[in-house]
């Protein structure tokens, strides 16, 4: 396994946590605006490496960067301590849409798989911290038959629990198996879980998150009122993944936690008082319409299932991608 190295500039925020945004395009404003949730100061900074590579944010918080160009060189960076872990060149560039995850932190043994999902087909990319090359694997799951014409399933997201992948499809929960190092491809399995998560009355669309926490998968569904983009409801399930088979158990409080979603990745604080934030809530952006200043964050309290909403950069005039998550760096607040 190849060491880590500390080269590498920080992530200049204000309190952790913070949402970030990336105003992008404009090259003489190549900048980040990182909201502090816990006062809600803004704070505006250039990162050479978010400005100088195509990137992604995964739920432990590592970012990886890949340079432009043909055989693009690649890297995880943590932009919390300016840490890095060498990653093998890429054959060639990344479609527009993609995400990344890791199936641990990238210091850990054994070495971590660092996987990146295309978005618009069915194909992965694979390495593991150490590797010298990447694998790229084209899977098939099924199709989506309606609205026509049919078209390939694309897993959208995935969690990773006991180094296995997990993501959802349909009734099904699918799992991405990497652990036999010696196989030519990751196997996938699917396994029957139970009960549903039902549509509350009076809403016809919803937003699903996975989310992994010292070895737990929760899900977390957002309830938009009828087909409007208000929200009406935010519920949290829990699957257990004990071997009498899988069971989505619903939560009515996780105490001292608070869950961060956002597109690009969503994670659980499991210490909010400790960052002076009050626990038992659901925060989550939201974008309907994509707005250029981010649009919403919204704050869901577990306990008297209230929703308040604010804008965090409400002069923003123009944003790259989705706001991403930044939680501590100490691995036992996540």
């Amino acid at each position: 396994m190849e060491e880590s190295t500390a080269a590498g500039s920080c992530l200049p925020v204000g309190t952790l946590p913070v949402l970030v945004y990336d105003h992008g395009f404009d090259p003489n404003n190549q900048k980040i605006t990182a909201f502090a949730i816990g006062d809600q100061s803004l704070h505006t900074s250039f990162v050479p490496e978010l400005a100088d590579n195509y990137y992604h944010v995964t739920p432990h918080g590592w970012v990886l960067l890949v340079a432009p160009g043909p055989s693009p060189r690649t890297r995880l960076w943590d932009p919390r301590s300016g840490e890095s872990v060498p990653l093998p060149a890429m054959e060639r560039e990344l479609p527009d849409d993609w995400k990344c995850y890791l199936s641990a932190a990238p210091t850990a043994s054994p070495p971590c798989v660092v996987l990146v999902l295309h978005k618009d087909e069915p194909k992965l990319l694979y390495c593991r911290v150490g590797d010298g090359r990447w694998s790229e694997h084209e899977y098939d799951i099924g199709e989506v038959k309606l609205p026509p014409p049919p078209r390939k399933i694309v897993i959208e997201q995935t969690a990773a629990v006991g180094g296995k992948f997990y993501f959802r499809e349909t009734a099904k929960l699918g799992v991405i198996d990497f652990s036999p190092a010696a196989a030519a491809a990751p196997e996938f399995s699917f396994i029957d879980y139970h009960p549903r998560a039902e549509y509350p009355d009076g809403s016809n669309i919803r937003r699903e998150y996975m989310i992994e926490s010292q070895g737990e998968l929760f899900f977390v569904y957002l309830y938009l009122k009828g087909y409007t983009p208000e929200i009406m409801t935010v519920r949290v399930y829990r699957m257990d993944l004990s071997s009498s088979g899988p069971t989505l158990i619903e939560v009515d409080e996780v105490g001292d936690r608070v869950f961060l979603l956002s597109y690009p990745n969503s994670q659980l604080l499991c210490s909010a008082s400790k960052y002076g934030l009050k626990g038992n809530r659901v925060y989550f952006t939201h974008n309907p319409t994509g707005e250029l200043d981010g649009g919403l964050l919204g704050i869901y309290d577990m306990e008297d299932q209230s929703v308040e909403t604010l804008k965090p950069c409400p002069r923003m005039e123009e944003l790259f991608r989705g706001p991403f998550w930044m939680l501590p760096t100490s691995t036992t607040d996540q």
